[in-house]
């Protein structure tokens, strides 16, 4: 039989059936580091931080009382980003979510809250991708692109979204194991992107992001709150 695990002595519960298809989404775990100017994975744990042209720092921030209160975290994620100009500028920052055939078809809700240095937009997009030797090759990129309105206010954002059905399509070799879909945030774009997103622009600036949530259905619920 299946027996909760306890933590400093007390039991835990909850350890099946998670919500967020999102890991990571609280910004708890930073294994590689606080905080990184290269571009890939080496901070916040399952978080890529991706950049080209332009450069970025990115960082862990502690929360103040008044965060906490708002959405009960005690870190969060911040970019602070330099643009420079180019047609293949960009950063980014972005979780893949394994196995493609999980969301396919359905529709589910991204929820978030994030802040930026001032009125300015970051752009969400969704991406496929099949796998190794699946087909098509290569990624499906702007499967869906959304600008998203932010001020230097923390504001909770929700965005609803059908995932494309994969009829037609094929896995890699390996099956599942390689493929996944990915939420990407857009914070900086250069032209040769834009097709992607459409209204994206190249700028700089600082963008926090706090309390990530991925789950099926149409309404955002909680936060879920998992055991570290």
């Amino acid at each position: 039989a299946l027996v909760n695990p306890t933590i400093n002595g007390i039991a835990q519960s909850g350890y099946t059936g998670f919500k967020n298809y999102i890991i990571n989404g609280n910004f708890d775990v930073w294994q590689y580091g606080t905080s990184q100017t290269t571009s890939g994975y080496g901070s916040d744990d399952r978080w890529f931080n991706g950049n080209m042209g332009s450069t970025k720092t990115h960082s862990q921030v502690a929360c103040t009382d008044v965060e906490r209160a708002l959405f009960s975290a005690s870190k969060f994620s911040r970019t602070v980003v330099s643009s420079v100009v180019g047609a293949s500028s960009y950063v980014i920052k972005r979780q893949s979510i394994e196995d493609i055939t999980k969301l396919a078809g359905k529709t589910v809700t991204l929820s978030f809250w994030a802040k930026a240095d001032g009125n300015k937009n970051i752009w969400l997009e969704l991406k496929q991708n099949f796998g190794t030797g699946g087909s098509p090759s290569s990624e499906v990129v702007g499967v869906y692109g959304q600008a998203i309105a932010l001020t230097s206010t923390w504001q909770k954002k929700t965005i609803t979204v059908t995932v494309p059905p994969i009829i037609g399509k094929t896995l890699g070799t390996d099956g599942v194991h390689t493929s996944s879909i990915q939420f990407q945030f857009w914070f900086d774009v250069g032209s040769v992107n834009l097709g992607r997103i459409p209204t994206g622009i190249q700028q700089s600036g600082t963008f926090d992001i706090a309390q990530v949530q991925l789950e099926e259905g149409s309404v955002a619920t909680p936060f879920e709150q998992r055991p570290y």
